[in-house]
């Protein structure tokens, strides 16, 4: 297996540095999760994990914005997230956030 640091380098983004994490969910969640992502454009669990995992870090943290992160987002395009799903998304955040 190649190292992430070394695997990067060679990236359209070097700058980010992406290391596979493994974790263990319940066949029920991965169930919910693999519903969940085609309902919503994703073609795989990954990408909606990542977003829950951005909204969660943008909840608690109003001075980290997931509107920001310019490869994420454009990742999720190039998965066929629409548009409108993603600027949904980012209202959310935002509106959980003015709250706060």
């Amino acid at each position: 297996m190649i190292s992430p640091k070394i695997k990067n380098k060679f990236s359209n983004h070097p700058e980010i540095i992406m290391r596979p994490i493994h974790l263990r969910l319940s066949e029920e969640i991965i169930g919910h999760l693999e519903e969940t992502a085609g309902a919503h454009g994703f073609n795989r669990i990954q990408g909606l994990i990542r977003l829950y995992i951005r909204q969660g870090l943008d909840r608690d943290n109003c001075n980290y914005s997931l509107a920001d992160d310019v490869l994420f987002i454009e990742k999720l395009r190039k998965k066929g997230v629409s548009q409108k799903i993603i600027d949904e998304a980012l209202a959310d955040v935002n509106k959980n956030c003015d709250l706060g």
